[in-house]
């Protein structure tokens, strides 16, 4: 309607079709997993688990239900009913009348295939990936998504981590005993393990390879050499971990200025937070191995210590732990900060590994120069009066995460019968707590009449060792019990001696340590006692180096004779060569009236 004079109401038309609001920008997604529809974005709907949902958050909740789901169901389930031979047929329907009742009929039915029988070749390779995923799961003591959850998810799409989850497997189903896991005689296991291996190895050096897969397949690898006993080959897979993060880190870093600067691509998506810490648990075993240390410079902090608001990491660790989960992510976080920055050296080795230092300069020439001079220059300063300062400044670190960590100690203590596994992870970081305490008290244990005075401390460390070894053997004891897992083989050589073997950096190295600068012949022979009666492998670390270490070095005490080594790192040396330990002391020379220079070789099979 119109209206004729000018000053009237504004002109109208009425709309016979009103137009339909649509959203501006992303349309209603309506196929894709849960989480992205609820997100509505573009799922790439990989099975059993979407490829953004796992780099995001680490786990996908799965595709919902189809309305049609029963239809389908009731088809693929449909009732075969074969026709019977007439005679057959006769006979059925005859017995049938006898007993009052209609005409039989033979029915059959049929299933849809499992999704296991799509991705393995036969039985053997499902039994073991069954065994890989045990095997995380009695070699855990704090929560490990990556290794838990992911990696079993990411395993049923990628073929190179799968067949490296198989490889671990392989080699855990066919090493029952220390000596068929070391030695290799596994049997066709132990060929299914070296298959798997280098299929891994093929499938990743094919490009292209995104560093985040490429880290993924590292750790697997590692886990690897360290169930088959070979320290070398699992050291240098850290160190080439270690570089490949640092060279992520810095292509992102640059990215980043270019995007600043002149715009450019976007940078690239930082790597997940699971990855990251896993590298950095195993620097830990890592740097008491001489292995890589990034060097730290006025302008850049490296990966493994910068913090997202601070400096460094450490400095944004808050003043009180919900859980003791918490309570392990921060002391993961303290105990890199200390042991990276005061540092602590211990003079242990592995030959033919890759344990240069790595630097910012492409040159390995540059890199190792710039190694020896660092070390030339600590050896020197180690022991000083300012090395002894620089050492003791980091305490506060310590005190700080002590005073977080008392209450869940408390709580764990009290709830020891109700919850054993919250006091397993009590007692694992309280003893590496009181190791590293002493550490940096004595100033990395040169200070030798503080170290005397902590004697106490190693005592504590011996006993709450022993209470943590006990009740996880006992655990895991029961947990065998109650599991299906094979042994893989036949005969009582699944009942010979059994070792504990763990991914997490465990108590060998606290308790090794202790020997090795505590003076106590008492609190010695508690330390031997338990690698005794308690072997284990923690990733790296292997209690039967150890023992048969610390077994000579009593005897050559029993018999007077003098050495200048035993309790300060910085004066004997230890060298883990293949399947020996080469332990380097000056020993005391009646006849020549002089220190000699021996090297010991002790075969650790």
């Amino acid at each position: 309607m119109s209206s004729d004079s000018s000053s009237g109401p504004t002109t109208s038309f009425a709309l016979r079709q009103r137009p339909r609001f649509t959203r501006a920008s992303n349309p209603k997604v309506r196929t894709g997993c849960i989480t992205c529809r609820n997100r509505r974005k573009k799922c790439d709907e990989g099975k059993p688990a979407c490829a953004a949902c796992l780099k995001y958050q680490g786990y996908c909740p799965g595709y919902p239900a189809s309305k049609t789901q029963a239809a389908a169901t009731a088809q693929n389930r449909r009732p075969i009913r074969p026709k019977l031979a007439a005679a057959v047929a006769d006979r059925a329907d005859a017995d049938a009348d006898a007993d009052g009742g209609g005409p039989m009929t033979m029915t059959m039915t049929t299933s849809r295939p499992r999704y296991a029988s799509l991705v393995f070749s036969d039985q053997l390779e499902r039994d073991h990936f069954d065994c890989w995923l045990r095997l995380v799961d009695s070699s855990l003591l704090f929560r490990n998504d990556l290794l838990s959850l992911v990696v079993p998810q990411l395993s049923w799409s990628d073929p190179a981590l799968r067949h490296a989850a198989l490889a671990v497997g392989a080699a855990a189903f066919g090493g029952a005993t220390r000596e068929r896991r070391i030695l290799g005689n596994g049997g066709a296991h132990h060929l299914a393990t070296l298959t798997h291996y280098g299929r891994a190895l093929r499938l990743l050096s094919s490009p292209p390879v995104s560093a985040e897969r490429a880290l993924v397949a590292c750790l697997l690898f590692v886990l690897l050499e360290c169930l088959r006993g070979r320290t070398a080959a699992a050291l240098t897979h850290i160190n080439h971990g270690v570089r490949i993060i640092e060279h992520f880190q810095r292509q992102q870093r640059l990215h980043h200025q270019q995007q600043q600067q002149h715009g450019g691509p976007p940078p690239p998506v930082p790597l997940s937070t699971g990855v990251v810490d896993g590298f950095r648990r195993l620097s830990f075993q890592s740097w008491a191995l001489n292995g890589v240390r990034l060097r730290e410079t006025r302008e850049r902090v490296p990966w493994c210590c910068r913090g997202r608001r601070a400096r460094y990491a450490v400095q944004e660790m808050p003043a009180v732990f919900d859980t003791l989960e918490s309570a392990h992510r921060w002391w993961n976080q303290v105990r890199h900060h200390v042991e990276h920055r005061a540092p602590l050296r211990h003079n242990f080795h592995v030959k033919r590994s890759s344990s240069s230092s790595s630097s910012s300069s492409p040159s390995p020439g540059a890199a190792a120069a710039a190694a020896a001079a660092a070390d030339h220059l600590l050896r020197r300063e180690h022991g000083s009066p300012e090395f002894a300062r620089r050492v003791r400044a980091f305490m506060h670190h310590l005190d700080a995460w002590a005073a977080a960590f008392a209450p869940l100690a408390v709580r764990a203590e009290a709830g020891r019968a109700a919850e054993p596994a919250e006091y397993l992870k009590a007692l694992s970081l309280r003893v590496h707590y009181l190791c590293l305490w002493t550490g940096v008290r004595s100033a990395a244990w040169t200070d030798a009449a503080e170290t005397a005075r902590l004697t106490p401390t190693f005592r504590d460390i011996t006993a709450l060792g022993a209470r943590f070894l006990a009740a996880q053997e006992q655990a895991q004891a029961a947990r065998r019990r109650w599991s299906d897992l094979p042994g893989g083989g036949g005969g009582g050589q699944e009942e010979e001696e059994e070792e504990v073997f763990t991914i997490e950096d465990g108590l060998t190295w606290p308790l090794a340590c202790s020997y090795r600068v505590c003076a106590s012949p008492e609190v010695r022979r508690d330390i031997v006692r338990l690698f005794r009666e308690h072997p284990r492998r923690d990733s790296l670390l292997d209690t039967r180096a150890f023992l048969v270490m610390m077994e000579w070095a009593d005897r050559v005490a029993s018999a007077g004779i003098a050495t200048s080594g035993g309790q300060d790192p910085a004066t004997d040396r230890v060298v883990f060569d293949g399947d020996a330990v080469v332990l380097q002391w000056r020993l005391w020379d009646p006849e020549a009236s002089g220190w000699r220079e021996k090297d010991i070789r002790f075969s650790i099979l």
